[in-house]
């Protein structure tokens, strides 16, 4: 699937629409890959940016399968992109929160050409969803020597989810 980071960035350049990879693919830009299935994506757009998205998209063969809160007058909260033979799926978040739009301003180019949120971003996504198979993860990102552990504990703070990054830091030795 990761070969397919360089189309989806593609896309998104035609579509001119500011985005950031989050999850198991922005993970595999900073640490030893693993498998990971759809590619997650927040994205900055308008209701007429998400419209141009959706027909780049489609003209490169993907299909809206699943579409929540298109009715809201913000536009989609969640929409999924999914080939015809469903071997590639997009799942859009679009950005509706401070941070959501922070982790998009953020993010940084990745060797695929992709646009993918900066491990001090995935640590604070990470600790909010608060799964059991994000702890890989939450560790790993944890032991990047370069992380701007003030960004992450001020974050952590806000989005009320300080306790869990004590207990990470605790539990595992850090740089």
């Amino acid at each position: 699937m990761a070969e397919e980071l360089p189309l989806v960035a593609e896309l998104f350049a035609r579509a001119g629409v500011d985005y950031a990879v989050i999850g198991g693919h922005a993970v595999n830009a900073w640490l030893e890959p693993r498998f990971t299935a759809d590619i997650d994506v927040t994205v900055v757009a308008s209701d007429a940016e998400m419209k141009r998205l959706n027909d780049v998209f489609a003209a490169a063969g993907f299909h809206v399968s699943v579409e929540h809160g298109a009715d809201q007058p913000s536009g989609p909260d969640f929409v999924r992109l999914t080939t015809g033979d469903g071997s590639v799926v997009v799942e859009l978040q679009v950005a509706k929160t401070a941070l959501q739009f922070l982790v998009v301003s953020r993010a940084r180019s990745a060797r695929s050409g992709a646009r993918v949120a900066t491990p001090e971003d995935l640590l604070i996504l990470k600790l909010i969803a608060h799964r059991a198979k994000d702890r890989i993860d939450l560790e790993g990102l944890a032991r990047i020597p370069s992380i701007d552990w003030s960004y992450v504990e001020h974050q952590s703070r806000e989005w009320d989810v300080l306790d869990r990054l004590e207990e990470l830091r605790r539990g595992i030795p850090l740089p």
